[in-house]
């Protein structure tokens, strides 16, 4: 056996029973290896805007704007930066406070009565107001983070989140639909509504984050955090404005209370959700 093999024998064994730490090159080669599929994904999204930044079709139309938000979000990203900025912004905010509102009309369903009413109302208030209360913290941290988007174009962005939401939650609600007129567990209904709106809350995130980072050139994982604040807004509205799922208990605001205590610490049964 030569010098050289057995130095990498020697290498190999531990010393005094401590496990060898691995070389700072190849922890970092490996850490690179983790998240080389995050990477990929970011790239092929950037990739995927920078094909589909030009002008739409067949012009800004309201049919034509939700295909565009699902297929091709690099058109609507090029209307609100160079393109026409106000009617898209229109646009948006109608998608979002109309999907909202056929979202809420399914949650009132399982309790029926004014619920049927009252319920979309809180749902389309709650969502605007989380979002009024989260959008100057948005602007302030991306441009803290290098963003030179105006503040237009991050209000434009940020109902470009809430439209795709809000379409994401009508393509479930079908789904939640068969489930309010099949069962009586209103703890059940406010966990699927809340797994429901976490899987539109995901995309649209996703999707405002790629937005940010291809109009600023540089990545915007700031958005990470926002996102965080965002969900903890909407969850605390949620419990602010409940019940939503439960019956009609008047037109006044319940007692004060946490979401995390209402939503996952306080037992599920008789609380209003």
């Amino acid at each position: 056996m030569n010098e050289e093999q057995q130095d990498m024998r020697t290498a190999q064994q531990p010393m005094d029973g401590k496990p060898i730490a691995v070389p700072p090159t190849i922890q970092q080669e490996l850490t690179e290896g983790r998240s080389s599929r995050q990477e990929s994904s970011t790239n092929s999204l950037l990739l995927r805007f920078a094909e589909d930044f030009r002008p739409t079709d067949r012009g800004v139309t309201p049919f034509q704007l939700v295909d565009d938000l699902l297929k091709h979000p690099g058109r609507v990203i090029y209307e609100i930066s160079q393109g026409r900025r106000g009617l898209v912004t229109a646009m948006l905010f109608a998608k979002a406070v109309v999907c909202s509102a056929m979202y809420g009309l399914v949650m009132g369903s399982f309790s029926g009565g004014p619920q049927l009413w009252i319920v979309p109302a809180k749902v389309v208030v709650g969502l605007l107001l989380s979002a009024l209360i989260c959008l100057p913290s948005l602007h302030i941290l991306t441009s803290l983070a290098g963003g030179n988007q105006s503040f237009g174009e991050t209000t434009a962005i940020l109902l470009v989140n809430l439209a795709l939401s809000g379409i994401l939650l009508v393509g479930f609600a079908p789904i939640a639909w068969i489930f309010s007129q099949s069962t009586n567990a209103a703890a059940f209904m406010g966990g699927l509504h809340l797994l429901i709106w976490g899987v539109g809350a995901y995309f649209s995130l996703r999707l405002m984050r790629t937005s940010l980072s291809f109009l600023n050139r540089r990545a915007m994982n700031v958005l990470t955090l926002w996102g965080l604040i965002f969900t903890v807004v909407v969850f605390q509205m949620c419990t602010t404005l409940r019940p939503l799922v439960d019956e009609f208990s008047g037109f006044r605001l319940q007692e004060k209370e946490f979401f995390l205590k209402h939503w996952f610490i306080r037992p599920c049964g008789g609380e209003l959700m």
